[in-house]
């Protein structure tokens, strides 16, 4: 039997089959939504829950989660990968994505919130009130002195004790830098 031929012309010049992706394409997208799945996978179940999932991927993810067994969990993440190609992945790729915006936001003021921390403590006393000014241009008095007594109290603090000053300083500062 002669082969079947894989673009057949047609009157008004068209071809069928073009429009149609690669058996290639077709293999990256489902790995993608594969990779997709085990990212939904990773996630908590209270994380879960406010992402959009249809009832069967939701379900499925809750199972695996309750499979312990190597190859189990490998066939039920082949499935979940399944599910996913019957999904519309872009509202759960943009939950995904706002999600890690997100702890990328906290991670940065939580760096900056550390900088400025040890900034204070090596400043000299004098210079604290404005170092806070400048560091939360928004901020009122009563929150600049609150700082500016804590910052005191960490510098008092010895090297070799429990640092409690120190941490309250970080935990006022990163509560500062949220509020303005």
């Amino acid at each position: 039997m002669p082969r079947k031929k894989t673009f057949q012309w047609h009157a008004d010049g068209e071809t069928d089959g073009v429009d149609a992706p690669s058996r290639s394409a077709r293999k990256r997208q489902s790995t993608a939504l594969q990779k997709l799945g085990e990212q939904l996978a990773a996630l908590d179940a209270a994380a879960r829950s406010t992402l959009p999932l249809t009832p069967d991927l939701a379900e499925a993810l809750r199972l695996y989660d309750k499979i312990r067994d190597r190859e189990g969990r490998r066939r039920q993440m082949q499935y979940i990968g399944r599910l996913m190609r019957e999904v519309d992945a872009a509202p759960i790729e943009e939950a995904l994505a706002a999600r890690g915006a997100a702890r990328q936001a906290d991670a940065a003021l939580f760096h900056r919130a550390e900088q400025w921390r040890a900034a204070l403590l090596e400043a000299a006393p004098e210079t604290l009130r404005d170092m806070l000014t400048s560091c939360l241009p928004g901020a009122d008095a009563a929150t600049l002195e609150k700082l500016e007594r804590t910052a005191l109290a960490a510098r008092a603090e010895s090297p070799g004790s429990p640092p409690h000053a120190r941490r309250a300083l970080f935990r006022e500062l990163t509560a500062a830098m949220k509020n303005s």
